[in-house]
């Protein structure tokens, strides 16, 4: 038997119900891939529970390592029972509308760290911190260019070297990922110094993202095939709509995000890339992506309905082959 034509071959026009419509391509893949990315989102958040936990005994070792002889380990934080925090507690139906309602920016990995407990002028600062990252990298830490932000402006006359400011530097080792923090008040306030433990992304993360992508993309793929399908023969305004509705939710903040996120990565030394879920702006506009789900299960839900255009029936033919 031989093989079909070209022509022959169903197209993916005709595949979705429309071979008529070259958008209604472009529409599945928007709506296959938002949903492979936020399914992937979802997998990525659950993978990153698979970390070692911190403990306060790894937390002492590092910071005796980067700061030996000093009272450091004598400041040291609660040892942390979750992965995630929003404002320093875990997510728990309390603080819920803080993460949906504009700050869940804040929602970030838990760390464990300590401070000098004493001030730290902006002189003394320095010193600290070159002696710091000077062990860091000789105990094998893949060590980060110093970011500073100056915390007021500085304007004619005014020293850099003691103005308010806070200085960062971001160290990887292994799974672990030191933030070596100064922060200088100026000349008035108080001045403090100190250094977090926090994880790097765990290896369960990368399968899980990619499995769960690929198969929240088929699915929505196939989803809208059969929604595409079934209301191919009726007025689907009602359902365009809807669609329309999932597609914008999910989208927009991902066109803002990424380029936010790829200029933060470009212009800051990173040794774990931040996770998939803030590059699509999530938690802060996790409540846009609620709504958007909702516009999408609606769409699916009005294209179940069964249509009430009567199917097309054959004439009836009698034995001759004449229609009655």
């Amino acid at each position: 038997m031989s093989e079909p034509s070209a022509k022959e071959r169903p197209t993916l026009r005709a595949r979705l119900g429309r071979p008529e419509s070259r958008s209604a391509v472009v529409f599945a893949l928007l709506a296959a891939l938002a949903a492979g990315l936020y399914a992937a989102t979802i997998a990525t958040w659950a993978a990153w529970w698979t970390m070692r936990p911190l403990t306060s005994a790894e937390a002492v070792e590092v910071l005796t390592e980067l700061m030996p002889g000093t009272d450091i380990t004598t400041h040291l934080g609660p040892e942390p029972d979750t992965v995630f925090v929003i404002y320093g507690e875990p997510l728990s139906w309390r603080n819920l509308d803080t993460l949906l309602l504009g700050d869940g920016g804040e929602y970030s990995l838990t760390g464990i760290g300590g401070t000098l407990g004493r001030d730290v002028g902006p002189a003394e600062q320095k010193q600290v911190l070159d002696g710091v990252v000077e062990r860091l990298r000789a105990g094998g830490w893949s060590v980060g260019y110093p970011k500073v932000t100056y915390l007021d402006p500085c304007g004619t006359g005014c020293d850099p070297d003691t103005a308010a400011r806070e200085t960062v530097v971001y160290a990887g080792r292994g799974d672990q990922v030191v933030n070596v923090s100064g922060f200088a008040a100026g000349s008035s306030g108080s001045n403090n110094f100190g250094i977090s433990l926090t994880r790097a992304t765990p290896p369960a993360v990368y399968p899980a993202a990619a499995v769960a992508g690929l198969v929240g993309a088929l699915s929505a793929w196939w989803l809208f095939a059969w929604a595409s399908r079934r209301t191919a023969s009726r007025p689907a305004g009602g359902v365009k709509t809807l669609f329309a509705f999932a597609m914008f939710l999910w989208w927009a903040p991902v066109v803002l995000a990424a380029p936010l996120g790829l200029r933060h990565h470009l212009s800051e030394w990173h040794y774990s890339w931040h996770p998939l879920w803030e590059w699509l702006g999530l938690p802060t506009t996790g409540l846009l992506f609620l709504l958007g789900t909702g516009f999408a299960l609606l769409a699916l839900a009005a294209a179940a309905l069964p249509s009430r255009q009567r199917p097309y029936e054959r004439p009836a033919e009698d034995p001759a082959g004449v229609p009655v």
